[in-house]
């Protein structure tokens, strides 16, 4: 029996907060491989036609993910991804903001304290993610940038990538 699919985006001005809940039809082991191991996270992570340049990803308590969103044109757009804490195929959580292709923040732009959460139930993954900014302004900032839709876009992505993936083993 499968639940009913999950799809929330919940923005919270009150707490600089940002909680997205997205259910996956697949079990946890592969949607956890696909945030976590970067042949298939730079499979899914940049909304299409953007693509995602993964420079390094060191997943592990005090690494870092260095990728780059790059447009159609070639132009890249640098972000990183701190990992502090992870509780694996339970939880992951750190900082993520711009920076250069170096990986130097950019205090300029938008930063965040994300925490990922995931669970199995009847056949299916939901992620939680807890996304935290230090003011309103910079919540919004993000928002205006587009975030919402390219996360939706996102995880569209995904949920082809996982049903693919999920179709070439039963082959």
């Amino acid at each position: 029996m499968n639940k009913e699919a999950i799809n929330n985006f919940i923005v919270r001005k009150e707490d600089k907060s940002i909680t997205l809940e997205r259910s996956f039809a697949a079990p946890l082991a592969p949607v956890w491989a696909a945030w976590t191991e970067a042949d298939i996270l730079c499979k899914w992570w940049a909304p299409a036609p953007w693509r995602c340049v993964i420079r390094s990803l060191d997943f592990r308590e005090g690494g870092r993910w260095l990728y780059a969103m790059e447009s159609p044109e070639g132009v890249r757009h640098w972000s990183y991804f701190d990992y502090e804490t992870i509780h694996p195929k339970t939880s992951f959580a750190g900082t993520d903001g711009f920076c250069d292709e170096h990986g130097t923040p950019n205090a300029a732009m938008p930063m965040a304290k994300w925490e990922n959460h995931f669970s199995e139930s009847s056949g299916q993954t939901i992620v939680r993610i807890e996304i935290t900014y230090p003011s309103v302004e910079d919540m919004e900032r993000l928002l205006a940038m587009g975030f919402k839709e390219g996360i939706a876009l996102d995880f569209r992505q995904l949920d082809e990538l996982l049903a693919a993936n999920k179709q070439a083993k039963e082959a």
